[in-house]
């Protein structure tokens, strides 16, 4: 996993061992996503002592992605302090990455960690993201499920639904049931959701939710994205721990019915992953040229004087980059 995080364009070498077919995967892969403070960590601590308890022969994975600070380079990686008690059961693996200045919330070395967990054994994977907001798409690449957490008194919960979140939810906790304003955010989502799923509010939830006034620019964030299925709704609370068990078999219910989808949909995900790797590779080879010797400076200030542009230039750094990755073939043997 180490080896990967650094350098994940090595990934494609996992695949050569065995087929990608024979490659052991988890059975569900859940993103956890939504705003910072929201309760990821706690709602993830929770889902796991659940799945534990339900059971208990399976083993667990967990990858928490935190920030890292844009001037050391470091992260604080808290995440894993909020599940220090799942700590010593060996059924049960929590690995820390730093998001690296990614945009996506997700480290490069996400997807190669993600499939050493199956290679380990994991049943079930939970993925918790930085929660960067509108760059926080980038989950639903990687997991089979996202789940959007949410949870009262941060501000306009309206405007954090349009950012980007909306159209990548599998589905939605509103956690912190215990906080004033939880059920008038809970009646606010399945309001909003009912403008694709009309049916969505009556599946979930026994009481009339009160009607209120439609947001264009929210509905226009719904029907922006047609789901598989319509998303859940759920108003669960980490800290008095109720709810937790129908989300819980929420999770498992789709995952048995969207299985053989999901395996598929990985499977074509490796050539993806293959691609990114090969970018990766030429991306580190190309700024290897640009700052070999110290003369990046000089080469940009060309740019700038107009001396070149950065058509040519780039096509020139490229072109070296080419002649220096072949140079040692053309020498001799590589050792």
């Amino acid at each position: 996993m180490s080896l990967l995080e650094g350098e994940p364009q090595r990934l494609p070498e996992l695949f050569i061992a065995a087929p990608i077919e024979e490659w052991p995967q988890p059975r569900l892969v859940l993103g956890v996503t939504g705003a910072p403070g929201s309760g990821k960590s706690s709602l993830t601590d929770q889902l796991i002592a659940e799945y534990r308890q339900r059971f208990p022969d399976k083993r667990i994975g967990v990858i928490a992605v935190d920030p890292s600070s844009p001037f050391t380079g470091g992260a604080v990686l808290g995440d894993r302090v909020r599940m220090m008690r799942h700590s010593t059961d060996p059924m049960i693996f929590i690995r820390s990455l730093a998001s690296r200045g990614h945009l996506g919330g997700l480290s490069l070395g996400v997807k190669g960690v993600l499939r050493v967990m199956g290679l380990i054994g994991c049943d079930v994977v939970f993925l918790e993201t930085v929660g960067v907001g509108q760059s926080e798409v980038e989950v639903a690449r990687v997991a089979d499920m996202v789940m959007i957490v949410l949870a009262p008194g941060q501000g306009d919960s309206i405007q954090m639904l349009k950012a980007g979140l909306m159209e990548i939810g599998d589905l939605f906790v509103i956690n912190k049931a215990d906080k004033e304003g939880a059920n008038h955010l809970h009646s606010t989502l399945l309001s909003a959701l009912s403008f694709d799923n009309p049916t969505v509010v009556q599946e979930h939830h026994d009481e009339v939710v009160e009607s209120l006034t439609a947001d264009p620019e929210l509905e226009d964030a719904v029907l922006a994205r047609r789901r598989p299925e319509k998303p859940d709704v759920y108003l669960v609370s980490a800290v008095e721990r109720t709810g937790i068990g129908d989300l819980v078999t929420g999770l498992e219910k789709r995952a048995e019915r969207s299985r053989s989808t999901w395996i598929s949909r990985r499977d074509e995900a490796v050539y993806d992953e293959v691609r990114e790797a090969v970018f990766e590779q030429v991306r580190r080879n190309v700024e290897e040229m640009l700052t070999r010797g110290g003369e990046e400076q000089n080469a940009l200030g060309r740019i700038l004087s107009g001396e070149t542009t950065v058509e040519n230039f780039s096509a020139d750094l490229i072109r070296r980059t080419a002649r220096a990755v072949h140079a040692p073939t053309e020498a001799g043997p590589q050792q």
